[in-house]
């Protein structure tokens, strides 16, 4: 009867595993940071002081350009794979929050953002070093990764992530009548659309 139990409550939370909630948003930050990092490991792009003068010249302390371009697509492959996982999950059902609670919320999901962007700059200063051409790797990872953010295209459900926020985010009632979410998110994807124009 125990295990019977068991398997009644598996069942049961079953679905829930399967939905996009804010602690979606939870992990796809960390997932984001730890994709950062490991773009980092493959060598830090810094401005070699002695050509400041001249303008600042940008070289890698480490790493050699195609061991840089194969963890750079990786990071990004990673990082769009998971990103998929979860558009192709039905929305929670989730209702008002209180305002203590949608403070927390709000907090995340701009701790969300800032670590898209810095991961984002990462790619952007490899880019900027070594400018990797359309038919790199990381220029196709990084036209996947806009095409998710906001192309109804790149999933089953037919609905950017940019839409799959603003819905999860408007049942919380934490950012009002605001177009805050739509227009913080589209500056991301422009951010995309910026980086992937530099490979040519």
């Amino acid at each position: 009867m125990h295990f019977l139990s068991l398997i009644t409550l598996s069942l049961v939370l079953q679905p829930i595993w399967c939905l996009v909630t804010l602690q979606t948003i939870r992990n796809l930050t960390a997932l984001t940071d730890e994709s950062k990092e490991r773009i980092v490991e493959s060598g830090t792009v810094v401005v070699d002081q002695l050509a400041r003068v001249l303008g600042g010249q940008l070289v890698l302390g480490g790493g050699d350009e195609e061991e840089v371009e194969d963890t750079v697509a990786a990071a990004l492959r990673m990082l769009c794979s998971d990103l998929l996982i979860e558009l192709e999950k039905p929305l929670s059902a989730s209702s008002p929050l209180p305002e203590k609670q949608c403070q927390i919320v709000k907090k995340e999901y701009h701790a969300f953002l800032a670590s898209t962007v810095q991961f984002l700059h990462e790619v952007q200063e490899r880019q900027m070093l070594w400018h990797w051409g359309p038919q790199s790797p990381v220029f196709d990872a990084v036209v996947w990764m806009q095409g998710l953010w906001a192309s109804r295209q790149a999933n089953n459900q037919e609905r950017s992530f940019i839409e799959q926020q603003m819905s999860l985010y408007s049942a919380t009632g934490c950012f009002g009548k605001s177009q805050e979410v739509l227009r913080r998110d589209v500056e991301v994807v422009e951010y995309m659309n910026d980086l992937i124009d530099t490979f040519n």
